[in-house]
Order: C-alpha cells, then structure tokens, then sequence
C-alpha cells in the first residue's frame, strides 16, 4: 500500500508539472505573440507615412510622366505645323515665280518663232523684197529684244547664221539654209529647256551682254 501511495502521488506530480509546463509554454507563446503585435503597433505609423509617400511619389511620376509626353507630343504636332507652312509657303513661292515667269517665257516662244521665220525666210524665199523684209526682222531681234529671251546656245546659233548673212564667212546658199536648221533646231530645244524655269533657272543659262 505505501508504495502504491507513492506511485500515485508521483504520477499526481508528474502531471501538475506537466500541466506548468504547459500554462508557461501557453504564457511564452501568448508574449511573443504580443511581442509581435506591439512591435507591429509601433511600425505601424512608420508604414502608414511610407506608404503615403510612396503613393504621393507615384503620383508625382505619373504626373511628370504626362507632362512629358504631352510637351513631346506638342512639340511634334508644332514642328509638323512648321514643316507643313514651310511647305506651303516653298509651293506659293515657286507658283509665284512661275507666275511671274510665264509672260517672259511666252514671249520668248514668240521671238524664238520670229526669228526661226526671218532666218528661213532669208535662207529660202527669192522674194528680194520679202527676204530684205526678213533680214530687217533678223536683225531687229538680233540686237535688241531676243537678248533678253535667248539662251547661250540660241545667240551662238543667231551668230552663225548672221556671220553667213554678213558675209564675215564665206557661206553657200546650202550653208545659210543649214545654218538656218541649226537655229531653228536650237530655238526649240532651248524653248523646251525653259518652258517652266523659274527666275534663277532662267538667267543662268542666258548669255549676258556688257
């Protein structure tokens, strides 16, 4: 009997200390689970202001990130504006000096007619009344108002052609007629060269008299 006293008397303390060690594990856990809320307790202002300034960040971002793209989109839309009246404004200047150009330019068809006539008047016709007629017509043209029309290849041509009606050379009758051709063919071929020049194209290709 006393030793199944003791027995149960040992079993009796064996689980008191077991139920001890129990309520201290139940108490240790239960601190460090306060531990853990109060700590979080006390960070929790410090993440609150760094969230707000994070979020206050990205909308500054967000916003600058706009702006950006807004200045770069109107900055395009401004350069295409300029490109656009540069180009406007090319178009008009060119249709202006086109426009200026163009009694200039049907007048020097009109000479150029005029003197391929004299010149195969004067080659051809036995008309002597009529060939003295044309080389007055010739010559009319020739010092005075074909000069301001006629490129450098057409007064080349109208000098040949005078040299043999001058007699500074000595021309056949075939040769005036040739030379009268090559006029003829040049005034074309300097007419098509010119038919929309503009004032600059124009004047370079002209000789000029000093």
């Amino acid at each position: 009997m006393p030793e199944m006293a003791d027995s149960v008397r040992s079993q009796a303390e064996q689980r008191k200390l077991d139920l001890e060690i129990q309520k201290l594990t139940r108490e240790v856990e239960s601190a460090a689970n306060l531990a853990g809320i109060d700590v979080a307790l006390r960070l929790m202002p410090a993440i609150t202001v760094l969230v707000t300034v994070l979020g206050f960040l990205f909308v500054v971002w967000q916003y600058r990130t706009e702006q950006i793209k807004t200045r770069v989109a109107l900055n395009q839309q401004n350069l295409k504006e300029a490109a656009e009246r540069l180009e406007r404004a090319h178009r008009n200047d060119e249709a202006a000096q086109r426009e200026f150009m163009r009694p200039l330019l049907l007048k020097q068809q009109e000479l150029y007619f005029e003197a391929a006539t004299a010149a195969a008047t004067i080659a051809y016709s036995n008309d002597i009344a009529e060939r003295r007629k044309a080389e007055v017509k010739f010559y009319t043209l020739y010092w005075g108002p074909l000069v301001m029309v006629e490129s450098q290849d057409v007064s080349g041509a109208m000098k040949n052609f005078e040299r043999c009606l001058r007699g500074v050379q000595n021309c056949t009758a075939a040769d005036l007629r040739n030379r009268s051709l090559a006029l003829a063919s040049t005034l074309e071929t300097s007419m098509l060269k010119t038919w929309n020049a503009k004032p600059e194209e124009f004047t370079k290709g002209q000789f000029i008299y000093h």
